[in-house]
């Protein structure tokens, strides 16, 4: 009965630790990019046709080189974009390249490689549009992060 208590214990133990690191990494990223949120833009600079998020994903190549989406009304390729708007009183906003989900993982495992991890504070510095990507693809950088390893096991 007395060991039975004791891994109770344990269980919730590593349960308040969990919690911790997660609002640790909560805090992290707020403290690195602010709130946020991330809409999806796509017009077509030759026909002028406004994408739908579907239409964009659509359209991307999923060639890790490829950065361009195709317009569905005349074929016409181009960059599309992310407007970041940052919910900090004044509603700043800042445009990045929204790249398809190979894109997103082929600069995650180019970084894992190099540098071995890949944390917050380096994407806040180095590489804001990848943060961004992760986020707009998954919801979240763990989920992300977990993509990736997915990815690495069955490219």
């Amino acid at each position: 009965m007395e060991l039975r208590m004791s891994f109770r214990q344990s269980q919730s133990q590593r349960q308040e630790l969990k919690q911790r690191l997660s609002l640790s990494l909560k805090q992290r990223i707020t403290q690195h990019f602010g709130n946020f949120i991330t809409t999806p833009r796509g017009v077509c600079p030759k026909c002028e046709h406004k994408l739908s998020e579907k239409q964009i994903k659509k359209g991307f190549s999923n060639d890790p080189q490829e950065f361009r989406t195709t317009c569905p009304k005349c074929g016409h390729r181009f960059l599309a974009h992310l407007i970041i708007t940052h919910k900090n009183g004044r509603n700043q906003t800042e445009n990045v390249v929204y790249m398809c989900t190979v894109q997103t993982l082929e600069q995650l495992q180019q970084i894992k490689e190099k540098r071995s991890r890949i944390g917050i504070a380096y994407l806040s510095k180095q590489n804001r549009q990848l943060f961004y990507n992760i986020i707009r693809h998954w919801g979240s950088y763990p989920l992300g992060l977990q993509a990736l390893k997915n990815y690495r096991e069955h490219p």
